[in-house]
C-alpha cells in the first residue's frame, strides 16, 4: 500500500459484502483512494453467551478466505481497479473486532448488511450493527436490498439530526462527501410530534440549524445546502428520506448504537454513513 486514502471493506464471501466491494471500488476509482479487503476468521462462536468452536484448523480456515480474497480480487480486476491499487489479507480473530481495530488505519469503512431473520441473528449477529460507532473512521454500510447503483444517483447527500445540539462530525463529514461528490446535502431534522406545530417553531428550529450550518457553508461555497424540519416518527421520516438521497449520514455516541441507528441501518433504501 503506498500513502494514498485507505478504503477497508469487510469481506466474507456473501452477496451482502460484495455489494460492498462494488460500492467501495467506485469511491476507490472516483477519489484515487487503495482498496483494502480483509476477510476475519474466528474460530469461536458465542451463542447466548455459550462458546461454539468451530470445526476447523487455523490452516482450513485461513486457506477459505484466501479462496474468497482470490475471488473477489478477480471481480475488482473486473470493475477497473488496478491491482497495484489493493490489498487482500486473512486475519484471524472476531470480525467485528477485528474491522475495528484495523478501521485506525483507514480513511473510510465499507460494511455490507441484510437484514436477517431473529433465529439467524442468534447465531451470527450483525457485524454492522457491532462496528457502527466504535469505528476509528467514518463507515458506510450498504445493504442488498438499497439502491447504491449508478443509475440510482439522486444527487444529494442527506444527513440526520436525531440530538441536540446536532452532531458536527457526522455535519462535516456530510458536507464533504457532498462536495467531492459534487451534488447538494441535506439536512433533515424529524420533530417526534403530531398534530400542528406553529410555523414559529419550525422557523426557530431551521434558524438554530442554520446557526450551526453556518461555518460548512463558508467552508464549501459551492455545495448547496438545504434544511428540512418535518414532523413524524422519526424513522418513518427519515427512512421517506433516504428514496432520495445517495447517503444518509447519522452520528451516533461512541458507546452505543440507538434504536432509531439500528432501524435505519435496517430498512434505509441507500447506503448509511455512520460517524462516531
Amino acid at each position: 500500500m503506498t500513502t494514498r486514502r485507505r478504503i477497508l471493506v469487510g469481506v466474507d464471501g456473501s452477496d451482502d459484502s460484495l455489494k460492498a466491494v462494488k460500492y467501495a471500488v467506485r469511491e476507490a476509482l472516483a477519489d484515487g483512494s487503495d482498496l483494502w479487503l480483509v476477510y476475519a476468521t474466528d474460530p469461536v462462536v458465542i451463542v447466548n453467551g455459550y462458546v461454539w468452536a468451530v470445526a476447523a484448523t487455523d490452516d482450513d480456515l485461513h486457506r477459505a478466505g484466501q479462496a474468497v480474497l482470490e475471488r473477489v480480487k478477480a471481480l475488482v480486476a473486473a470493475d477497473g481497479l488496478p491491482a497495484e491499487r489493493v490489498v487482500a489479507e486473512v486475519v484471524t480473530g472476531a470480525p467485528g473486532e477485528v474491522l475495528i481495530r484495523l478501521s485506525e488505519q483507514a480513511a473510510l469503512l465499507v460494511m455490507g448488511r441484510r437484514s436477517i431473520g431473529g433465529l439467524e441473528r442468534m447465531f451470527v449477529g450483525s457485524t454492522s450493527v457491532q462496528v457502527a460507532g466504535r469505528a476509528a473512521c467514518p463507515m458506510i454500510v450498504v445493504s442488498h436490498s438499497g439502491q447504491h447503483e449508478p443509475g440510482d444517483a439522486h444527487g444529494v447527500v442527506a444527513v440526520a439530526i436525531s440530538a441536540w445540539p446536532p452532531h458536527t462530525a457526522a455535519l462535516q463529514w456530510a458536507a464533504s462527501e457532498a462536495a467531492r461528490r459534487h451534488c447538494s446535502m441535506q439536512v433533515v431534522h424529524v420533530v417526534p410530534t403530531e398534530g400542528v406545530v406553529p410555523t414559529s417553531a419550525f422557523k426557530a428550529t431551521a434558524a438554530a440549524i442554520e446557526a450551526h450550518l453556518q461555518p460548512l457553508r463558508e467552508q464549501y461555497p459551492d455545495t448547496s445546502i438545504e434544511v428540512a424540519v418535518r414532523t413524524g416518527v422519526p424513522i418513518d421520516e427519515l427512512v421517506a428520506a433516504s428514496r432520495t438521497a445517495d447517503l444518509l449520514v447519522l452520528g451516533v455516541h461512541p458507546a452505543r448504537l440507538s434504536g432509531l441507528a439500528r432501524g435505519l441501518l435496517a430498512h434505509a433504501h441507500c447506503p448509511v454513513g455512520v460517524s462516531s
